[in-house]
């Protein structure tokens, strides 16, 4: 019977890797950082797929530490997707998703939490207030940004050109921030790092949401990569105002990266975005994390607000320390 379940799980929701190729998306084609973003789409797809066919099972980091260390963020947030997939499928609702998450894949709860986004965008189920009394009070809203990815990523005409926000979303001004980072971060990929697109993109939306858009694609830049300095330096140069947004969407990512044991070698982006080393970035986000006190609000802000903003503070100084 399991097998059998198995079977039809992944003949009705198990995704093609063609899917992730930019060709199929219709996302711009021949850009520089295509390939490198084809193959992070292609590992989300990949742990999505797994962790859709056996379930939750210890096993499933030993699959992932077969994938190249960089590389396996991306397994993790395909795992999250998938666990959290079978648990809205399931109507006992069998905590897949939690189990995981509680034990071997706490270490990648980040993106785990992404993960379980994208499949909240999928079945259109936002259980923001549940998922958050479960989750790490720090960090729990980062399934927003999941919300945000799926509709950029895999539904543009909602969520780019028409620009959708989920209504259930918009009694909270850092709900939608937090989805916008999801968006920015889809950005990344949608328009295969370029910035001038990019940049072209985010300048359709209004000049409330901007600032949240690159800070997500600050975090793609670093986590997913595929550019080299000159783009870099011509998505700081292009962001203007918003630069500071872009060096907190790389701390973020540097330190979603050192939490999780797959940090970059190199820290090139990091260093352009932030002004300090990834080292130095991970080392301020642990200071900064800690001193929330594993506390969901501060001072009747969300906490993750409060890491996000003491983060963006930090790099606005040291941006402006250069330029002097």
């Amino acid at each position: 019977m399991k097998e059998k379940l198995k079977i039809i799980r992944k003949s009705l929701f198990a995704l093609p890797l063609k899917d992730a190729n930019f060709s199929t998306r219709k996302f711009a084609i021949g850009e520089q950082g295509q390939d490198r973003l084809e193959l992070v789409a292609k590992v989300v797809v990949a742990g999505y797929n797994l962790a859709l066919e056996t379930g939750y099972n210890p096993d499933l980091l030993i699959h992932q530490s077969m994938i190249s260390r960089e590389l396996q963020g991306f397994f993790t947030e395909g795992i999250g997707m998938g666990l959290y997939t079978l648990d809205l499928l399931s109507p006992l609702r069998s905590n897949s998703f939690w189990r995981f998450v509680e034990s071997e894949g706490a270490n990648h709860r980040y993106m785990s939490y992404i993960g379980a986004g994208i499949a909240c965008g999928v079945f259109n189920h936002r259980p923001i207030e549940t998922f958050r009394l479960r989750a790490s009070p720090t960090s729990g809203l980062l399934i927003l940004n999941g919300i945000g990815f799926y509709y950029a990523y895999f539904k543009p005409q909602k969520g780019i050109e028409r620009q959708f926000i989920p209504k259930d979303l918009t009694f909270d001004d850092f709900y939608i921030e937090c989805y916008d980072n999801g968006m920015g971060r889809a950005f990344w990929f949608v328009n295969g790092g370029n910035p001038d697109l990019i940049a072209n993109m985010i300048f359709e939306f209004s000049p409330e949401r901007q600032g949240s858009i690159w800070a997500g694609v600050g975090l793609a830049a670093t986590y997913a990569g595929g550019v080299d300095k000159n783009k870099i330096e011509k998505l700081i140069a292009l962001a203007g105002k918003h630069a500071p947004r872009l060096g907190e969407g790389s701390v973020l990512a540097t330190h979603t990266r050192d939490v999780a044991g797959n940090k970059h070698e190199l820290d090139l982006t990091e260093r352009l975005l932030t002004g300090k080393s990834a080292a130095e970035c991970q080392e301020f986000a642990c200071n900064a994390n800690q001193k929330l006190n594993n506390q969901s609000t501060i001072n009747g802000k969300h906490s993750l607000q409060v890491f996000l903003e003491e983060i963006r503070e930090w790099v606005a100084l040291n941006q402006a320390a250069i330029i002097s």
